[in-house]
């Protein structure tokens, strides 16, 4: 009997073939669409950040002069709410009175 040769199937390898440099750039395009376009936003967005570092703790004194404070009269008839932590309260106060200073 004449055996033929069958090619032997190659084994999947366990390391990714290298991709073609055309491919490369073409996935290093796509990242940067991702990221913001707008320099202006990017250079909003960290002086935000800035800012909400820099005034946090004083609103942080204000949370816990807010808690410390006796409750007056129409607090005592409404309906007790869910409380947040004074360190979650105090940055719900910073991030709603920010916004402010951007306005202009």
């Amino acid at each position: 009997m004449n055996a033929t040769a069958v090619p032997a199937q190659s084994a999947p390898t366990p390391f990714p073939t290298p991709r073609p440099a055309a491919r490369e750039q073409e996935i290093h395009a796509m990242q940067r669409t991702l990221t913001p376009t707008s320099s202006r936003q990017h250079q909003d967005e960290i002086q935000f950040r800035i800012i909400l570092g820099v005034t946090y703790p004083f609103f942080l004194i204000a949370a816990v002069a807010q808690r410390l404070a006796p409750a007056g009269a129409s607090d005592a008839r409404r309906l007790p709410a869910q409380r947040r932590s004074v360190f979650a309260e105090a940055k719900a106060m910073a991030v709603q009175a920010i916004p402010f200073a951007f306005m202009g």
